[in-house]
């Protein structure tokens, strides 16, 4: 039987800023480079915005809570940032796929 460790789900509610300073709004490309890393390393399962953009909400999995903070702060905008945390039993999500045409 394979070892296989089960990863803990955590729902991470950021805080964003209002308004948004020149100096944050700079980060945005860089948040968005490690953003794209977790979701590609399988660590990040979702990042929502809110419309106001007052709002962050992402699933993020974990060993630990201690690899969850780290994932937080390797986030340029952390530091800009409040947020909370809680493990949570599941989130669920359909994947959408553009249908594919054999024509």
């Amino acid at each position: 039987m394979e070892n296989s460790k089960i990863l803990k789900q955590y729902m991470v509610e950021f805080d964003v800023p209002y308004p948004l300073t020149d100096e944050i709004l700079d980060m945005i490309p860089k948040q968005k480079v490690v953003i794209d890393e977790l979701f590609a390393g399988g660590k990040m399962l979702s990042y929502t915005l809110s419309l106001d953009r007052t709002k962050v909400w992402a699933i993020f999995l974990a060993d630990q809570e201690s690899e969850l903070l780290a994932f937080i702060d390797r986030l340029p905008m952390t530091s800009y940032m409040d947020f909370d945390y809680h493990e949570i039993m599941f989130h669920n999500t359909v994947h959408l796929m553009p249908a594919m045409s054999l024509n």
